[in-house]
């Protein structure tokens, strides 16, 4: 990943419902936002894990033949 990558990441994963974020105190009680899976999010995880799992398992067989 490539530094400027993960918070503009984070923030369209953010617009699209997948995360939800809040500011917070840190351990150092600097400002720090924090980030959760919302309900949609974890969905969508599992249908992308889902989905990964067909291709891995397909390239697994295809590199046995």
């Amino acid at each position: 990943m490539q530094p400027g990558s993960l918070f503009p990441a984070l923030h369209r994963l953010e617009e699209a419902g997948w995360l939800a974020s809040e500011w917070q105190p840190s351990e150092n009680n600097r400002r720090a936002k924090y980030y959760t899976l919302t309900k949609a999010g974890r969905r969508h995880l599992g249908e992308e894990t889902a989905q990964w799992n067909q291709i891995a398992l397909a390239i697994g067989r295809a590199l046995k033949a």
